[in-house]
């Protein structure tokens, strides 16, 4: 188990270094092509110069190069803050994503953070490579749910990947996105549940709108995770228990809805829908309900003046099936560099 666990890390260290190979062999291309340049004008000028031209040349290449490692590779951090709901204590929030095993209303979680941190390299316009790591951590106290769920404010990791975006494709009503994602056994459930790697693949279909103001289409994702037991269900933690069903499949996406005001301001809507699998059912046509569905609202402004700042916004999520309770408010920003 172990060594299936170095193997991920390994492959997705080979991937990382592949990203690695391919921008400094470009730079190397880069620097061969100025050094060949350099050497014909040399020659042309004579002896007399052979001391200060390279040099400018090598001054001119240097500065293209940096101007081409900032065009082509991009360094991106988001961040989004979980606040209180419209009623209950202040103190929580409602977090989809930490509901219980088969205990509805499990989500109620202390106020928390959410990071996200991208590297990415646009090999050409079609073509993109990169690695992200999402993280979570708390500020209250731990809040105590229906059954006993305990949702502490511990920080973790719980999301490393290597990914490659593919080349979009345009069709009569619009422009469908690709990402495909590896996955490492990164959170404390999938190193617990030995969690071997895990597939993900995220689609975005773009309908052509009438109006530029307007943007809408549908967002989806495939996640599958891979484990060493049979039937994917690992053995009962005591004598005389029950194996349990390891999560293997999630599906969710839903549509969205946004309206660009103007350069600085924009309105955005989302619904999202969810589905797994479970054990036994991986790789049939047998699906669960896997989280409430849900709906979020947003305001962003996107900073003109300020550097490295893409946007700023407030947002409120909360369940199809309504619930002050259930319907939290949050911020968040982005920021690229």
């Amino acid at each position: 188990m172990n060594m299936l666990k170095k193997i991920s890390s390994q492959i997705l260290l080979i991937l990382f270094l592949i990203v690695s190979f391919i921008f400094f062999l470009n730079l190397a291309n880069a620097q061969e092509i100025k050094l060949a340049q350099s050497n014909s004008t040399q020659a042309q000028i004579g002896p007399s110069s052979s001391t200060e031209k390279p040099v400018l040349k090598a001054d001119i290449s240097r500065n293209k190069i940096l101007s081409q490692l900032k065009k082509d590779i991009s360094l991106g951090y988001y961040h989004q803050f979980l606040g209180p709901t419209l009623k209950g204590s202040t103190s929580e929030t409602y977090n989809v994503f930490q509901e219980g095993l088969n205990v509805p209303r499990s989500g109620r979680a202390p106020l928390q953070s959410f990071h996200a941190l991208n590297l990415k390299y646009q090999i050409n316009p079609d073509w993109g490579v990169g690695t992200s790591l999402a993280a979570v951590d708390g500020y209250t106290k731990t809040v105590i749910n229906r059954g006993g769920i305990a949702n502490t404010s511990d920080g973790s990791f719980f999301n490393l990947r290597a990914y490659v975006s593919t080349p979009s494709l345009p069709t009569s009503i619009g422009t469908l996105f690709s990402t495909i994602s590896y996955e490492a056994p990164t959170s404390v459930a999938s190193r617990n549940d030995d969690m071997i790697w895990g597939l993900v693949i995220n689609e975005s279909f773009a309908f052509k709108s009438p109006d530029p103001k307007f943007s809408f289409g549908l967002m989806g994702q495939y996640y599958r995770s891979y484990f060493p037991y049979a039937r994917n269900t690992k053995p009962a933690p005591f004598v005389g228990g029950m194996p349990i069903e390891l999560q293997t499949v999630i599906i969710s996406g839903g549509p969205y809805l946004n309206y660009r005001f103007n350069d600085l301001l924009q309105v955005s809507s989302l619904l999202t829908f969810d589905w797994d699998q479970k054990g036994g059912q991986t790789d049939t046509t047998k699906f669960n309900n896997n989280l409430p569905h849900r709906g979020r609202l947003g305001v962003s402004y996107f900073p003109q003046k300020i550097k490295y700042f893409s946007s700023v916004g407030i947002f409120t999520q909360a369940l199809l099936k309504y619930r002050p309770e259930t319907t939290a408010l949050g911020a968040e920003f982005s920021l690229k560099f």
